[in-house]
């Protein structure tokens, strides 16, 4: 990954959260990218020992996903320190996005329930917005039908109250915005790219879980790879909305200093 360029004027520093090695910003650099020249990015990887950063400076935060869940502190023991972080940040009213386990410990923090699914949902799902979401900053923008990637063993079963709902799949929420109308969860991967997926799929753990859930991992790279270029552009133009509806509504010049947009 290249360094992010730096900054023509500086509005505040966007953070990513990284849990996993195999679990990186993939494809979401190009959207950091073009808006780093106000507003720079850094990746924060708290699973190898980064600490979770001063806030002051903060605008706002990108959580990722990673196999452990919210509930795996024994295990993943950075993980209290990432939670205390978020929920500060929260506080302070710093906007959040969170991905996959992004997702579920923003609904944990905010007093959501998460649990177990028992069986992992695995594969591309079309997902429609609801009426909140259509008239939503960062969902009005997603085309209804549109497929996104899920992989995931647990799931927000209790959304927080005052949480909306923006996106629903075959399985039920998909997406929705917290209750401090500037933060938001997904439980699909819009920020990966077919290569990210291909390896998911050859990682040897992966392609026993895959093959337990009824996903044959071989079919489900080849899939991506299929539906690369559209599923990317929709992925990473809802990120966009956020970065630039949410994040950056209060720069003090939009136009100033921006890269070309992705």
């Amino acid at each position: 990954m290249t360094e992010p360029p730096e900054p023509d004027h500086d509005y505040g520093e966007t953070l990513v959260v990284q849990h996993a090695k195999t679990a990186g910003p993939s494809a979401l650099t190009r959207v950091l990218d073009a808006r780093a020249g106000t507003r720079p990015w850094r990746l924060v990887d708290v699973a190898a020992g980064a600490p979770f950063p001063d806030l002051d400076d903060v605008r706002g935060i990108v959580v990722l996903g990673g196999s452990m869940g919210v509930h795996d502190a024994a295990d993943h023991p950075w993980l209290e320190g990432e939670i205390a972080g978020l929920r500060a940040a929260l506080r302070r009213g710093v906007p959040l996005f969170g991905i996959c386990l992004g997702v579920q410990l923003l609904g944990a923090i905010l007093g959501g329930e998460v649990r177990g699914r028992g069986v992992p949902e695995i594969g591309f799902v079309p997902l429609e917005r609801t009426a909140e979401g259509r008239d939503d900053p960062v969902f009005a923008g997603w085309p209804d039908g549109a497929a996104a990637l899920f992989l995931h063993d647990d799931e927000v079963v209790r959304l927080p109250d005052g949480a909306i709902v923006t996106l629903t799949g075959s399985d039920g929420v998909a997406a929705w915005r917290a209750p401090d109308e500037v933060s938001y969860g997904v439980q699909f991967h819009p920020e990966v790219d077919a290569a990210q997926v291909a390896a998911w799929c050859s990682e040897p753990r992966n392609r026993i879980r895959f093959e337990r859930a009824g996903t044959d991992p071989d079919a489900l790279a080849s899939e991506a790879d299929r539906r690369e270029p559209y599923v990317r552009a929709v992925g990473l133009a809802l990120v966009a909305r956020w970065l630039d509806a949410v994040v950056g509504r209060d720069d003090p010049d939009p136009s100033r200093g921006r890269r070309a947009r992705a």
